[in-house]
C-alpha cells in the first residue's frame, strides 16, 4: 500500500510540473500579447506592411490626390489582401509626416483588434499571413489555456493533500516544483537573443517579452508556499517538543512530591492512611460486636443459674 501510495505521489507530482510549466507558457504570452506591450514590437512589421503593400508609394505619389479627395470627404480608406487603412482628412490636412503614422498605427491596432471569424488554429491554416497570432484573439486564447492549467493544478494539489500522509508536505513540493517550473522563464529573452537578426526574430521574441515577469511571480509564490509548507513543518515538530516538555515536567513534579527521606508523596501517602482508617474502623467496630455478644450470654447464664437456685429453695 506504501508502494502505491509513493507511486501515486510521483505520478502526481511530474503531472503538477508539467501542467504548471505550461500554465507559466501560457502566461507568458497572455502577459506579452497585451496591446500596450505588443504595439511597440508591431512597428517594425507594420512598417514593412506598411511598404509591401503599397501604402509608402501611394502616399509617396497621391498624397496631393488624398488631400483633394478630403475637400469632400471625411475619411480615406485604402484596402489591402490583409487588412484596411482608414486615414481621417483632418490627419491628412495635418501633413504627410502625420499622416504616414497614423497608417503606420492603423495597420497595428486593424491586425490587432480584428474581428477574426474562426479559431486560432483555424485562422493559421487558412491565411497565408499568420496575422491572427499577434491579435487580441490570440491573447484571449492563451489566457484561457493558462486558466484552464489553472483548474488543473489545483486539482493536482487536491489529490496530492489526500494521497500524502504528512499533509503540509504538499505545500513544500508545490512550492519546489513552482520555482523549478519558472526557472526556464528567467533567462528566455536572452536565449531567443541568439537567433538570427530580422523582422521575424523580433515578433517572434514579442511573444515572450513578460518571460522575466512571470518568473518573478511564479518564484515568489512558489516560494512562500514552501515557507508556509516548512512552517507548518516546524510547528508539527514544535508541538511534540510541547508535548514532551509537559510530559517531563509532570515526571519532575512527582519527583518533587517525595521528601529527603525517600516517603511517598503526600497524596499517595493520605490516601494509605485513609485506607488504614477505614480498614481499622471495621475491625474495632467487630471487635465491639463480639463483645457485647460475650456480655449478652453472660448474663443469661447468670439468669439460668439464680432460676435454678430459685426453684431448689
Amino acid at each position: 500500500m506504501g508502494l502505491i501510495r509513493s507511486g501515486v505521489v510521483v505520478f502526481l507530482s511530474t503531472v503538477l510540473f508539467l501542467s504548471l510549466f505550461m500554465g507559466n507558457a501560457f502566461l507568458t504570452l497572455d502577459w506579452s500579447l497585451e496591446y500596450d506591450v505588443v504595439k511597440p514590437n508591431m512597428q517594425d512589421f507594420a512598417v514593412t506592411a506598411f511598404t509591401q503593400y503599397g501604402v509608402s508609394d501611394l502616399l509617396d505619389e497621391n498624397f496631393y490626390v488624398m488631400q483633394s479627395y478630403c475637400m469632400n470627404n471625411s475619411v480615406f480608406v485604402h484596402n489591402t489582401p490583409d487588412f484596411s487603412i482608414e486615414v481621417p482628412c483632418s490627419v491628412i490636412d495635418s501633413g504627410y509626416e502625420q499622416t504616414v503614422d497614423y497608417a503606420i498605427s492603423d495597420i497595428v491596432d486593424d491586425v490587432y483588434y480584428r474581428d477574426y471569424s474562426c479559431s486560432l488554429f483555424e485562422c493559421l491554416r487558412q491565411e497565408a499571413t499568420p496575422l491572427v497570432l499577434i491579435s487580441e484573439t490570440a491573447r484571449d486564447y492563451w489566457k484561457s489555456k493558462f486558466y484552464f492549467t489553472v483548474l488543473i493544478s489545483a486539482i493536482i494539489f487536491v489529490l496530492m493533500f489526500l494521497f500524502l500522509e504528512s499533509k503540509h508536505s504538499v505545500l513544500t513540493i508545490s512550492g519546489i516544483l513552482m520555482v523549478v517550473a519558472a526557472f526556464p522563464f528567467r533567462k528566455l529573452n536572452w536565449v531567443l537573443g541568439f537567433l538570427p537578426d530580422g523582422s521575424i526574430t523580433e515578433l517572434f521574441m514579442a511573444f515572450f517579452t513578460k518571460s522575466y515577469n512571470v518568473f518573478l511571480l511564479m518564484t515568489i509564490i512558489g516560494a512562500g508556499l514552501f515557507a508556509l509548507g516548512i512552517g507548518f513543518e516546524f510547528l508539527g515538530i514544535g508541538l511534540k517538543i510541547s508535548k514532551f516538555f509537559d510530559w517531563l515536567g509532570s515526571k519532575f513534579r512527582k519527583k518533587d512530591g517525595l521528601n529527603k527521606k525517600g516517603e511517598a508523596p503526600l497524596s499517595e501517602v493520605s490516601s494509605d492512611e485513609e485506607s488504614e482508617d477505614e480498614s481499622f474502623s471495621k475491625e474495632e467496630v467487630k471487635e465491639i460486636v463480639r463483645d457485647e455478644m460475650k456480655k449478652i450470654d453472660a448474663e443469661k447464664n447468670i439468669r439460668k443459674k439464680v432460676r435454678k437456685e430459685l426453684k431448689k429453695e
